[in-house]
C-alpha cells in the first residue's frame, strides 16, 4: 500500500498494489484522511480478486472546500488522467457523476443492492425477517422482491430477525454492537461496516457475518442484476461451510487468486480498524 500524492491540487490516491491498472472510489471534503482511504483501497483489493480481476484496490481524497471544490475535481482528474497507471474510479462523496470525466466509472449503486441481498439469501435460503441500517430504495425493492418482511424498530442491531443490513458508516458494527446483535446474519451494503473485532464476537456467537467486499461487488460485475445477484451468492456458497467462517473464507479465497499474481500478499486483512 502506498500513497500517492498529487501535484496540481492537494489531493492523493491510496493505491493497494504496484504497477497494477485500479479500481475503486475518489472522495472530496475539506480534509479526507488517508488511513480511511487506505480501508477502503484494500476492501476493493479484495474484491476485485473476488472477481478474479488482476487490479488493484484504489482510493482517492481530494481535500477542497465549497469554494475551490469544482476546480480541485477538474485538476485531479486532468493529472491522475496523465499518469501511465489505468485508473478508473468511482464518484463518492462530495464528488456527482460525470464529474470526473475519463477517469469516472458509471454509478450502479442499485446493483449493491442486488448483490447484497443475493448473498444474504445465499447465506440463509430460509430468511424471512430483517432489520435495517442505513438502508435506501434500492435496497428497499430488493428485500420486498425476496419477500422479506422488513422490521420497523428503533434498535436494528438488537432486535431479533434472520438479517441486518448495515451500510451506515465505517465500523457501525464494532465489537459491543456484535454482542448485542439479535440477527444470524449480517450484511454489509456498505465499506467496512465491521470491525475485526466484531467478526471474531460474531464467529463466537454463531452469527454469520458477510465480507462486505462480495456483498457489494455487484457494481463491479455490472453486465446485469441477474449477473451481479448469481456471482454474489456463488461466492458465498462456496465459502459457506469454511471451517472459520465465511468471512475468514473469502478473504482466502481471494488470496489464493492474488497469490497467483502477486509475489507477496498484502498485508491486513479488510476490516474495518
Amino acid at each position: 500500500m502506498f500513497i500517492r500524492r498529487l501535484e496540481s491540487v492537494n489531493a492523493f490516491l491510496a493505491v493497494d498494489l504496484a504497477d497494477a491498472p485500479g479500481t475503486g472510489v475518489a472522495r472530496l471534503a475539506p480534509k479526507i484522511l488517508q488511513g480511511g482511504a487506505k480501508d477502503l483501497a484494500r476492501s476493493m483489493t479484495y474484491a476485485l480478486a473476488s472477481l478474479e480481476r488482476r487490479e488493484t484496490g484504489i482510493s482517492a481524497g481530494i481535500n477542497a472546500g465549497p469554494d475551490n471544490r469544482a476546480s480541485a475535481v477538474v485538476a485531479f482528474a486532468g493529472e491522475v488522467a496523465g499518469w501511465e497507471a489505468h485508473f478508473r474510479l468511482t464518484p463518492g462523496r462530495g464528488i456527482e457523476a460525470g464529474e470526473l470525466d475519463s477517469l469516472g466509472i458509471p454509478l450502479e449503486d442499485d446493483l449493491v443492492a442486488v448483490s447484497a441481498v443475493a448473498a444474504a439469501m445465499a447465506s440463509m435460503p430460509g430468511a424471512t425477517t430483517a432489520s435495517v441500517m442505513g438502508g435506501d430504495v434500492a435496497l428497499d425493492a430488493q428485500l420486498a422482491s425476496a419477500n422479506l418482511t422488513v422490521i420497523d424498530t428503533d434498535d436494528p442491531v438488537a432486535v431479533t430477525c434472520d438479517l441486518l443490513f448495515c451500510g451506515s458508516k465505517v465500523g457501525a458494527i464494532d465489537h459491543l454492537a456484535a454482542a448485542r446483535l439479535g440477527c444470524s446474519v449480517v450484511v454489509p451494503t456498505g465499506p467496512l461496516p465491521l470491525t475485526a473485532r466484531a467478526i471474531a464476537v460474531c464467529r463466537q456467537r454463531g452469527i454469520t457475518a458477510l465480507p462486505d467486499f462480495i456483498t457489494t461487488c455487484g457494481p463491479l460485475v455490472a453486465d446485469s442484476e441477474g449477473a451481479a445477484a448469481t456471482t454474489a451468492a456463488s461466492i458465498v456458497a462456496e465459502v459457506l461451510g469454511h471451517p472459520d467462517g465465511v468471512f475468514l473464507g473469502a478473504c482466502e479465497r481471494a488470496e489464493s487468486f492474488l497469490a497467483g499474481w502477486q509475489d507477496h500478499l498484502p498485508f491486513g486483512r479488510p476490516m474495518a480498524p
